[in-house]
C-alpha cells in the first residue's frame, strides 16, 4: 500500500511532487511488486519543494518506476527512511544515452551480514554475502535494485546512514559493487570518504551500463611491500646477498632479463654465477577475492671488470713504462687497477712506434729564379731533403722535389668587325696578322702569348619560300648567314620571342592557317632580320554514328561533323563490304559482330581520316545442366554454364544442408567436384544459385539442385 501524510500533494500533470510529504511503500513481494509509476519522460517527473519530503522504499520490490522515455539527464529517487527529514538518501541515476527505457529503484536497510539478501526469484543467490570476512568488515548495510526496460547508460550516484556504515574501516574509500548473477563485479571508483554519522554520498560512479543489485563497500587493506639490494655488485664476487624485504612476506621473486643468480623464494643473489648486466628484480604477491596483484621493483647491476682501452705513442728510440716495465716495442700491454666501483679496472694500451715523419712535397720556380732547400739555394731541379722537429716532437724529414718552369707560350685568335682594332702587341692593330705578347702567366712565370687577328664582315640572312603545306606534314625553314653567328628564330618581327635556334629548323602550328616565321644570325656583327610565310590547309573528319551498339538487325545513322564546303568530297567504308559517297549514310547491320567504319575527307590536297566501331549483338541465353560427372575421364567432368551472350555471370554452389561450397563471378567459370580446400564432395544431389546478365541487357536469377556422379 501507498501510505502519504497531509503534506503529500500528489501527482500533477504525471509529476510527483513532495511538499513535506513522507511517501510510505509497504507490502511488495517477489510474486506481487509494488510500483509508484512516474509517467513523465523528463527530469521533472519527481519535484521535491524547499518543505523536503522523500519516498520510503524498505523493501526490495516497492519499486518507484519513472517512465524516462529516450531523454537524459539527472533523475533524482528521492528516498528516505520513515518520517525523519534528516534521514533522506536520495538516488541519482544521470543517463547518457538517448534511449527509450523504464527505470525501475528501490532500496532497503540490511543486518551486518546484509540480511535480507536480493531474492533468489530476481537475480539469483547472493551466496557471497555471508561471510563475516566480506559482508561485516566491507559492506555498507544497504541495498540497492536497479532495473532498465531496455539497455542504457548512466553515471550513479548513491546516498546512506551514517549508522548503517558498520566496516571495519568505515572512513575508508567507499566503492561501489554490481551482483552480476553469479559473483560481485570489481568495485567501480574512484569512491569518496566513508562517514559514520548523518548521510553518506559515494559517486558518482560513471557509464554504468550494467544494473540490478548493487551495494557500497569499504575496500580492504591490501597487502604491500618494498624491496631493495645495496648498490653495484662485482661478477667476480662469490658471496651471497640477501634482499632487504619491509612488508608482506608472501609473496615470491622474479627478475628480468634472464641471467641473474636468485632464489625465487628468498630473493637472496650471487653476483658471481650471474652475467654482468642491470637485471629489475620484482616481488610479486598474489591476488584475491579483494585484492589485486601487488608488485614491488627493484634494480640489481652486476658489474664486469672496466676494461679501458687507450693508445700511446713514442718516437722511435724512447721507451714508456707499460705492463709493469719500459716497452721499447709496439704492441698491447695490460695494467690491472682498482676501478671506481670497486671492481678490477684493466687498461689495454696499445702501443706504437713512430718513425721519423717524410713529408714529400713540390717545389716549381721560374727559370732564372733560386729557392732555398737542403740548406743552400737552389736553381737546379732535384730532390732535397731537410731534417725538421715535427708536431709529435718526432724527427720530420722534408723531401721536396724542385721543378724548373720554363715560359710558357700559347696562341690565340681575335675576329673584330670591319672598321674596329684591337690592341694586341703593345698597340692597337687594324691589319690582319699574328701579335706576340710576353705577359705573367698564372704560374708567375713569362707566359708568350700569340694572337692570330681576322676580320668578321657584316652578316645576313635569307630563309627559304615553302610550298603549301597540309596540317601534321613536317615544316622544314632553313637559313644562311655570312657571318659565323647563331640563326635565331622568333615570332615577331621585333625579334622578342624566341621560336629556336639553327637551320633547319622545324616548327610547330596549332592547325590550319598563314604563318609568319622570322630569323636573324646573333654573331659579333650587326645583321639584317628575314622572314618566311608558311601556309597550312588541312580538314577535319568527324563521325556521329547513332547507335553505335544494339541487337541485329541493327540501323544506324551515321552523322556527319566533317569539314564542309566546296571541292570537298566524303569517302565512306561501313566495314560490311558497303562503301558510300554520301555525305551522311545509313546502313543496316544484319549478322551480329563489330564492324570497323572509316570516313576519309579530302578537298583534294589534305584529307583526314575518321573510325568508328559499331557493335552488333544477339539475344542472350543460358542452359544449365542437372547432373555431371567429375570422374577425369575427360567427359562431363565439370559443373558450367552453356550461355551466349552474356556480359556477366555470377554462381554459388551448396550442399543440402546450405553450405557453400563453390562459387564463381565469370562467364567461364566452372566446378571440378571439389571444395574450396582442394577436398573431393560425395555423389549426391547439390544446389546451385546462378545470376547474370545479357549484353542485350537481359537478366537471369536462377536456382535449383543437380546430381554428381563420380
Amino acid at each position: 500500500m501507498l501510505m502519504c501524510s497531509s503534506a503529500f500533494n500528489g501527482f500533477s500533470q504525471n509529476a510527483l511532487v513532495l511538499n513535506g510529504a513522507y511517501a510510505v511503500m509497504n507490502g511488495g513481494t517477489s510474486g506481487s511488486p509494488i510500483y509508484l509509476v512516474v509517467n513523465q519522460n523528463n527530469t521533472s517527473g519527481i519535484v521535491r519543494t524547499a518543505n523536503g519530503g522523500h519516498i520510503h522504499s524498505e523493501n526490495q520490490y516497492n519499486f518507484v518506476r519513472w517512465i524516462s522515455g529516450a531523454g537524459t539527464g539527472i533523475y533524482v529517487y528521492p528516498f528516505g527512511v520513515a518520517g525523519n527529514a534528516a534521514d533522506y538518501i536520495p538516488f541519482t541515476f544521470n543517463k547518457t544515452t538517448v534511449t527509450s527505457s523504464d527505470v525501475d529503484m528501490s532500496t532497503w536497510t540490511t543486518d551486518q551480514q546484509n540480511m535480507p539478501h536480493a531474492a533468489a526469484t530476481n537475480v539469483g543467490p547472493v551466496t557471497d554475502m555471508t561471510g563475516a570476512a566480506d559482508s561485516v568488515l566491507y559492506a555498507i548495510d544497504r541495498f540497492w535494485d536497479i532495473q532498465t526496460s531496455a539497455a542504457t547508460t548512466a553515471d550513479l550516484t548513491f546516498s546512506y546512514l551514517g549508522i548503517e556504515n558498520t566496516t571495519s574501516s568505515p572512513t575508508d574509500t567507499v566503492k561501489a559493487l554490481h551482483w552480476n548473477g553469479t559473483t560481485w563485479d570489481p568495485s567501480v571508483g574512484p569512491g569518496n570518504p566513508g562517514v559514520t554519522a548523518g548521510v553518506g554520498v559515494a559517486g558518482p560512479f560513471l557509464n554504468q551500463t550494467t544494473f540490478s543489485p548493487w551495494i557500497l563497500a569499504i575496500e580492504s587493506p591490501c597487502p604491500t611491500a618494498v624491496i631493495s639490494y645495496p648498490p653495484g655488485f662485482c661478477d667476480t664476487d662469490t658471496n651471497t646477498y640477501n634482499v632487504i624485504l619491509s612488508g608482506d612476506t608472501t609473496g615470491v621473486f622474479t627478475v628480468t632479463p634472464a641471467g641473474l643468480f636468485i632464489d625465487n623464494l628468498t630473493g637472496a643473489i650471487v653476483p658471481a654465477n650471474s652475467t654482468p648486466g642491470t637485471y629489475t628484480v620484482s616481488y610479486i604477491i598474489d591476488s584475491t577475492v579483494l585484492c589485486p596483484q601487488f608488485i614491488a621493483t627493484t634494480t640489481v647491476t652486476i658489474n664486469p671488470p672496466t676494461v679501458t682501452n687507450q693508445n700511446q705513442s713514442i718516437c722511435q728510440g724512447d721507451s714508456i713504462f707499460l705492463g709493469g716495465a719500459f716497452q721499447t716495442a709496439a704492441g698491447v700491454y695490460n695494467d690491472t687497477l682498482t676501478g671506481a666501483n670497486t671492481c678490477d679496472s684493466i687498461v689495454v694500451t696499445t702501443l706504437t712506434i713512430t718513425p721519423p715523419v717524410v713529408t714529400n712535397q713540390n717545389a716549381s720556380i721560374c727559370q732564372g729564379d733560386s729557392i732555398f732547400l737542403g740548406g743552400a739555394f737552389q736553381t737546379i731541379a732535384g730532390v732535397y731533403n731537410d731534417t725538421l722537429t715535427g708536431s709529435n716532437s718526432c724527427d720530420s724529414i722534408v723531401a721536396t722535389t724542385l721543378t724548373i718552369t720554363a715560359p710558357s707560350t700559347g696562341t690565340d685568335s681575335v675576329t673584330i668587325c670591319s672598321g674596329d682594332s684591337a690592341f694586341l702587341g703593345g698597340a692597337f692593330q687594324t691589319i690582319p696578322g699574328i701579335y706576340v705578347d710576353t705577359l705573367t702567366g698564372a704560374n708567375g712565370c713569362d707566359s708568350i702569348l700569340s694572337t692570330t687577328l681576322m676580320f668578321d664582315s657584316v652578316l645576313s640572312v635569307a630563309a627559304d619560300t615553302l610550298a603549301t603545306l597540309c596540317y601534321g606534314d613536317p615544316i622544314n625553314l632553313t637559313a644562311t648567314g655570312s657571318g659565323n653567328g647563331t640563326i635565331t628564330w622568333y615570332s615577331d618581327a621585333g625579334g622578342t620571342v624566341i621560336l629556336g635556334t639553327g637551320s633547319p629548323f622545324t616548327p610547330t602550328v596549332p592547325g590550319p592557317g598563314t604563318y609568319t616565321f622570322y630569323v636573324n644570325e646573333n654573331g659579333n656583327c650587326p645583321s639584317a632580320m628575314d622572314s618566311v610565310v608558311v601556309t597550312v590547309n588541312g580538314v577535319n573528319a568527324v563521325i556521329n554514328a547513332t547507335p553505335v551498339s544494339g541487337l541485329a538487325p541493327l540501323n544506324v545513322f551515321f552523322g556527319n561533323g566533317s569539314s564542309t564546303g566546296g571541292g570537298i568530297t566524303y569517302t565512306w567504308d561501313l566495314g560490311d563490304g558497303t562503301t558510300s559517297n554520301a555525305f551522311e549514310p545509313s546502313n543496316t547491320y544484319g549478322t551480329t559482330g563489330q564492324y570497323l567504319v572509316t570516313l576519309i575527307v579530302t578537298d583534294g590536297i589534305c584529307y583526314d581520316t575518321a573510325t568508328v566501331i559499331i557493335d552488333v549483338t544477339g539475344e542472350s541465353f543460358i542452359i544449365i545442366p542437372n547432373v555431371f560427372t567429375p570422374n577425369g575421364d575427360g567427359s562431363n567432368d565439370f559443373f558450367y554454364v552453356k550461355s551466349d551472350n552474356l556480359a556477366s555471370l555470377n554462381c554459388d554452389i551448396y550442399n543440402r544442408w546450405g553450405q557453400l561450397l563453390y562459387s564463381w563471378d565469370n562467364v567461364n567459370g566452372a566446378w571440378d567436384g571439389r571444395t574450396l580446400a582442394g577436398s573431393e564432395v560425395p555423389d549426391g544431389t547439390y544446389f546451385y544459385i546462378i545470376e547474370a546478365t545479357g549484353n542485350d541487357g537481359k537478366e537471369y536469377f536462377q536456382k535449383g539442385a543437380f546430381s554428381l556422379i563420380r
